[in-house]
């Protein structure tokens, strides 16, 4: 959404790091049981200095490509997690938003984007038939091997918000949102 073709060049934006190190810390670590031996802010820390490796190139449409079969247990599952012991979600929320926003096809200049994933038919046409961010969401949130119906209902509301901002802010301006609330 934001123009960058690899992680490391996402990465490599200071505002990028600071969503991704607060949405680990804050959203996604709190809702894990590590391993034994396992510290997971330090892991955390070792798969940043990863991503920023430019000899990698981990392209951005390898992370957003079959969004619709890794939201289920990545985002969604967390999500509920942490709506479930009352922990705000404001990034995930926005990560679900910005996938949202990704099935639809364009980037926040206009320009098309390529939606790798076995829905993405489906995944356009849910998005295409709602004409503004309510209907969008309320659309996208129907489709129930990614969003079972009492999950949607509980997500409707934020992810709507999020995807406002996305369409009114961009990629960016949403994250320096988020960014502040995390």
């Amino acid at each position: 959404m934001a123009g960058y073709q690899t992680i490391a060049e996402t990465v490599k934006d200071p505002l990028f790091t600071k969503f991704i190190l607060k949405l680990w810390n804050q959203e996604i670590i709190p809702t894990l049981t590590a391993p034994e031996g396992i510290k997971l802010h330090a892991y955390g820390n070792d798969l940043l200095d990863r991503f920023s490796n430019p000899a990698i190139r981990h392209r951005t449409w390898q992370i957003a490509m079959d969004g619709s079969q890794k939201l289920p247990q990545r985002i969604v599952a967390t999500t509920v997690d942490n709506l479930d012991v009352v922990r705000p979600s404001h990034g995930l929320t926005l990560a679900l938003a910005a996938w949202m926003r990704y099935v639809g096809g364009t980037d926040d200049r206009g320009e098309r984007i390529e939606v790798k994933d076995p829905l993405a038919s489906k995944l356009l046409e849910l998005s295409n038939s709602g004409l503004e961010p309510r209907a969008k969401v309320a659309n996208l949130l129907s489709i129930e091997e990614i969003f079972p119906i009492k999950i949607a209902e509980r997500l409707h509301e934020n992810v709507t918000a999020a995807y406002s901002n996305l369409v009114e802010k961009g990629a960016r301006g949403s994250l320096e949102t988020v960014t502040e609330l995390l």
